[in-house]
């Protein structure tokens, strides 16, 4: 894991290209909470993304980090190179340690029990004995170092790792509260069909989000924090309407119950469930049986690096960007965009989501820059049906001319 100084890397990011008077409390205090680990698993569902990019051989994807599921599973379709680029020193661990447990690990069930259960005693004994020694210095001084409660970070993985991290922890305090209004949000996991996930979704959860005080804490944008949500993305998500960001979060929520069965939809196993359904599925692609032996054959073709992405661009034919530009002030995002432009190669494909439906480049991004690129939206919008991550407004695709 390469890392670059100074600290200040994702504040730059959030608001580094603002005047001192543009900037306010809440982006200096978003930034600062999004330094500690915040996702265990991305939610973004790589299926789509792969279809989008239509990877071959010899592309080269950058993509950002956040939890590492994703660049994993981009490995899966063979291309040349991933690089993964992060601002957040936490989930570029997260994602050494994947690569590092893939290297490692003889067997998958090994891989499976540490990444996919994540509350096994004997994952101390993996880490220390195999996985270790092959960190980068840095990611092996973030899992050696301790908690707010004095607890060794590695300890997650014996008590269930999807469970921490800012979301996870959020979804439980969730989870914690819904069972004082008499709602079992792990019910979803016994739902035959997708017409039983919205009856029970409509009858027992859809009234979870009408009373005041989840209103009032939903359009507070330090509370939503949690789920990664910057105070500019909050405030899109809600198009400025604060008074109806609860709901939004219902129409998100719901649209995660049902737009899959529950047999095949590990982004709300996670949300619903609060784990992975190990025994029958669905997992995420890399952390599938007939994965791993795949991933140990192409892990090297990982890089990682802790820096601004438009620092790293160099003629990458596929860019992943996640919902990354709706933390960017319109500067950043020109500035990111010629980057890009400059950098990639005819044919490029950028991918990325947004927690509202249109797209920031729209508003953002010069008549010289915008005209480069065709924007493939009929693709696009197929594809963000079919999204099982089901939480953003938009999925986006375009390809430079």
């Amino acid at each position: 894991m390469q890392a670059t100084e100074p600290s200040n890397l994702l504040s730059d990011a959030v608001y580094g290209h603002r005047s001192e008077g543009q900037v306010g409390l809440l982006d200096r205090l978003f930034a600062r909470w999004f330094e500690r680990l915040v996702y265990t698993q991305i939610w973004e569902d790589p299926v789509c993304d792969l279809e989008a990019m239509e990877v071959e051989p010899h592309h080269r994807i950058i993509t950002i980090a956040s939890a590492g599921c994703n660049a994993l599973a981009y490995l899966l379709a063979d291309p040349a190179e991933v690089i993964a680029v992060d601002l957040n020193r936490a989930h570029l661990a997260l994602l050494d340690l994947k690569a590092a447990a893939v290297r490692a690990f003889p067997n998958y069930p090994d891989f499976l029990e540490m990444f996919g259960r994540g509350h096994s005693k004997a994952n101390i004994a993996r880490f220390r004995q195999q996985i270790a020694p092959l960190l980068s210095v840095e990611a092996r001084r973030w899992w050696m170092a301790r908690d707010a409660f004095g607890r060794p970070r590695i300890s997650m993985f014996t008590s269930g790792l999807h469970r921490h991290g800012l979301t996870g922890r959020f979804i439980g305090i969730i989870h914690a509260w819904a069972r004082i209004r008499g709602v079992r949000l792990e019910d979803w996991t016994l739902a035959k069909t997708t017409q039983e996930q919205a009856e029970w979704f409509d009858s027992k959860v859809a009234r979870l989000f009408d009373g005041t005080l989840v209103r009032r804490l939903a359009a507070s944008p330090p509370v939503v924090w949690n789920l990664g949500i910057p105070p500019s993305q909050h405030d899109a998500l809600c198009e400025g309407q604060v008074q109806t960001m609860a709901s939004v979060l219902r129409e998100r929520a719901r649209r995660l119950a049902t737009i899959a069965p529950v047999a095949d939809n590990w982004f709300a196993w996670q949300a619903f469930g609060r784990r992975y359904n190990v025994e029958n599925g669905p997992l995420p692609p890399y952390l599938e049986p007939q994965a791993f032996e795949v991933l140990k054959a192409r892990v090297d073709r990982l890089q990682m690096a802790h820096e601004n992405l438009r620092i790293v661009l160099t003629g990458r034919p596929a860019f992943v960007l996640l919902d990354a530009q709706d933390w960017m002030s319109d500067d950043e995002l020109v500035r990111l965009w010629q980057e890009i432009t400059r950098t990639a190669r005819p044919g490029a494909r950028v991918i990325f989501r947004t927690a509202g439906i249109g797209s920031p480049l729209k508003r953002a991004l010069p008549q010289a820059i915008a005209s480069r690129w065709r924007v493939d939206q009929v693709t696009a919008d197929r594809l963000h049906a079919r999204d099982r991550s089901a939480i953003y407004g938009g999925f986006h695709l375009l390809h430079l001319i």
